[in-house]
C-alpha cells in the first residue's frame, strides 16, 4: 500500500501588490503632455503643407545674406533650415509622447527627464519661430502652434511638480 499524498496547496498566497491609480493632478499633467504633443504635431503637419512658402521665405533670407552665393547653395541652405528645424520639434515630440507612460507609471526620474525635455523643447520652438515665422501680421499657424505646445509643456511640468504629485511618486511601494 502507497503512503498518502501530501495535498499540494499554499496557504499563503503570494503577495500582490496593488498599482495605485495616479492622483488627479499627475493625470491632469500627462493630458496636459499630450494635449501639447498634438498641438505640435499640428504644427508640424500645417508647415509640412505650407512647405513650399517657408522654402520661399528662407531662400529669399538666405539670399539675402550674400548676393554672391549660387541659387543651388542656397536651395540647399533654405533646405537644411526647413528639415533641420522640423526634425529636430518632430524628435522633441516623440521624446515628450514617450516619457509619459512611465510619468504616469510612478517613475519619478520621468519627470525630471521632461524638465530635461522643455529646455530642449523651447530650443525647438526658438528654431521654429526663426525658420518658419515670418515678419507678416496674421496667423501662422507653425510657429503659433509650436508656441502653444510650449506653454502646454511647461504648464503640464508645473502641474506635475504640485506637492500632491510630489508625495504620489515619492510614496513608490517597494518593487520585488
Amino acid at each position: 500500500m502507497l503512503p498518502p499524498r501530501p495535498e499540494m496547496s499554499n496557504a499563503v498566497p503570494p503577495p500582490i501588490v496593488r498599482e495605485e491609480p495616479a492622483p488627479r493632478v499627475v493625470r491632469a499633467s500627462g493630458g496636459l503632455w499630450l494635449l501639447g504633443v498634438v498641438a505640435g504635431v499640428v504644427a508640424l503637419v500645417f508647415a509640412f503643407l505650407d512647405r513650399e512658402a517657408h522654402l520661399d521665405d528662407l531662400r529669399e533670407t538666405a539670399g539675402t545674406l550674400d548676393a554672391e552665393v549660387e541659387a543651388s547653395a542656397v536651395d540647399q541652405v533654405a533646405s537644411v533650415a526647413l528639415w533641420g528645424t522640423l526634425g529636430v520639434f518632430a524628435l522633441v515630440l516623440l521624446l515628450e509622447a514617450l516619457l509619459v507612460r512611465p510619468l504616469l507609471r510612478r517613475r519619478g526620474w520621468a519627470r525630471w527627464a521632461l524638465l530635461a525635455m522643455v529646455v530642449f523643447n523651447a530650443g525647438a520652438v526658438l528654431l521654429v519661430l526663426a525658420f518658419l515665422g515670418s515678419d507678416s501680421a496674421g496667423f501662422q499657424p507653425a510657429p503659433h502652434l509650436a508656441v502653444v505646445q510650449l506653454v502646454l509643456a511647461a504648464l503640464a511640468l508645473i502641474v506635475c511638480l504640485l506637492p500632491a504629485a510630489a508625495r504620489w511618486f515619492r510614496d513608490v511601494p517597494s518593487r520585488r
